[in-house]
């Protein structure tokens, strides 16, 4: 199972790189970060541009891939963010990895959306199918219930290595969508205690078995559950067991701050990779 390390956009950019320069020393196969222009627990903190910092992560790091956890229909067209995510792939040769999901509360109310939970989530298959076009072809049109594209030339997309999408999904309709573009991603579907959080995760997993998702790829946040997953080395290497048994291909931990949420000791988080190792 692979595992990645996901840095929040709370940090100014000296501090950001070396972040995501010792993730990738450290020996992880993935970096991240998230896509919001808000978000409720750390609203009167500083909070950076996504797009920005995976470009300057790009820049100071080498091997790693590197990802949003996870996109966010709420503030982008798939054609102006298919153009972001093939520059991205330039600068990185080839190391961008995207989620994309339905999109959260607070950047909707920010920008004065309206919309149900069903017209998001037919709003992300319509999202999903038209960046994934834009990325792949040339003289892209498009005439949906959410997005209009009329002739978008992508000259510049099939020179780099296509970026990989996988789909953000809790729900039936969103993970026969991830089912179908091969790749799945959750954050769980919440629970009281952390046993009843993992219970439910199994539940959604058997969700994707009966989709016929059973070889595809599966990435899971580890730090959606009650528990920080790096309050001790030993406790995340648990976790890390967990998910694994459930079949997941890839699990992300959270870099620790300095306050909450994700509180926590960077030295866990090296103890924790050379456990790995």
């Amino acid at each position: 199972m692979r595992t990645g390390v996901c840095i929040l956009t709370d940090l100014p950019w000296k501090e950001s790189a070396a972040a995501f320069r010792e993730v990738e020393q450290l020996g992880f196969d993935h970096a991240w970060t998230y896509d919001h222009l808000t978000w409720d627990p750390m609203a009167n903190e500083p909070w950076y541009s996504t797009v920005v910092t995976l470009a300057g992560a790009a820049t100071v790091t080498e091997r790693i891939k590197l990802g949003y956890w996870v996109s966010s229909p709420n503030f982008r067209h798939p054609v102006a963010f298919a153009r972001e995510l093939v520059g991205l792939q330039d600068i990185s040769d080839g190391r961008i990895l995207c989620g994309v999901g339905s999109g959260g509360e607070p950047d909707a109310w920010v920008l004065g959306g309206t919309l149900s939970r069903g017209e998001r989530t037919r709003r992300l298959r319509e999202f999903v199918d038209v960046l994934s076009r834009a990325l792949s072809e040339d003289h892209v049109d498009h005439a949906g219930e959410f997005y209009t594209v009329k002739d978008y030339r992508n000259v510049a997309g099939p020179a780099v290595a296509p970026v990989p999408l996988f789909v953000a999904a809790n729900g039936p309709i969103a993970i026969k969508l991830a089912v179908e573009r091969g790749a799945w991603a959750t954050t769980g579907i919440g629970g009281a205690d952390l046993d009843e959080w993992w219970a439910n995760l199994a539940k959604l997993s058997a969700m994707v078995d009966e989709a016929g998702g059973q070889g595809i790829d599966r990435y899971l946040y580890l730090d959606s559950a009650p528990r920080f997953s790096l309050d001790s080395a030993d406790f995340c290497a648990e976790q890390l067991g967990r998910a694994k048994e459930l079949g997941f291909t890839d699990a992300i931990v959270t870099w620790p701050r300095a306050s909450k949420p994700y509180l926590g000791d960077p030295a866990v988080l090296a103890e924790v990779a050379a456990e790995l190792r």
